[in-house]
């Protein structure tokens, strides 16, 4: 979010600035808690949020640019398998359904990268940036109800404010879109 307001210079309005404070108190209460700074999730969420940053400013068709993404990737997985090999530390060449499943994790991934590029050209940075609480928010339903993860109290109350933040965000995006579609008409 931070990204689009200061690069792209998006505003947002006082709910969705809000809705910000809200999701960046919900990842203070759960650094303070660790007690330790998020570098790993910082670096993530940088890369992540630059990565979002230049496919709104390349004006590129999404699918072209993804083929290019690949075949600047492609070339340094393949030294890396090529090693691998050579070490016998490869393990997924053993069966023809591990091969089919690694080439259809290839479809899977490819999938949403091209969906969040097509995206990223019409939706708001500030936008994608709220959407990435998305995944943190599947991951600790899965891993509660699915792995049966304990949910600590401090857990469950930095997601309420995160939660809040999407709920805020969202409904103030409808809002603000249905008051600009009756503009219109």
């Amino acid at each position: 979010m931070l990204l689009g307001v200061i690069v792209l210079k998006e505003r947002l309005s006082g709910t969705q600035t809000l809705a910000f404070l809200l999701a960046g108190i919900g990842v203070l209460i759960l650094t303070l808690h660790y007690g330790t700074f998020p570098w790993i999730s910082l670096s993530l969420a940088l890369t992540f949020g630059f990565y979002g940053l230049a496919k709104k400013v390349i004006k590129a068709n999404s699918t072209i640019g993804l083929a290019l993404e690949t075949m600047v990737i492609f070339p340094i997985a393949l030294v890396y398998l090529s090693h691998l090999m050579v070490e016998s530390q490869v393990q997924f060449t053993n069966s023809i359904s591990t091969i089919l499943l690694l080439m259809g994790s290839g479809v899977v991934t490819a999938l949403p990268l091209l969906l969040f590029t097509k995206s990223a050209k019409t939706v708001s940075l500030s936008m994608l940036g709220i959407l990435q609480y998305i995944s943190p928010t599947l991951s600790l339903i899965v891993g509660v109800f699915l792995y049966h993860e304990v949910l600590t109290e401090v857990h469950l109350i930095a997601f309420i404010f995160i939660w809040s933040a999407l709920a805020i965000y969202a409904f103030s995006s409808v809002t603000k879109r249905g008051v600009r579609d009756l503009s219109i008409k």
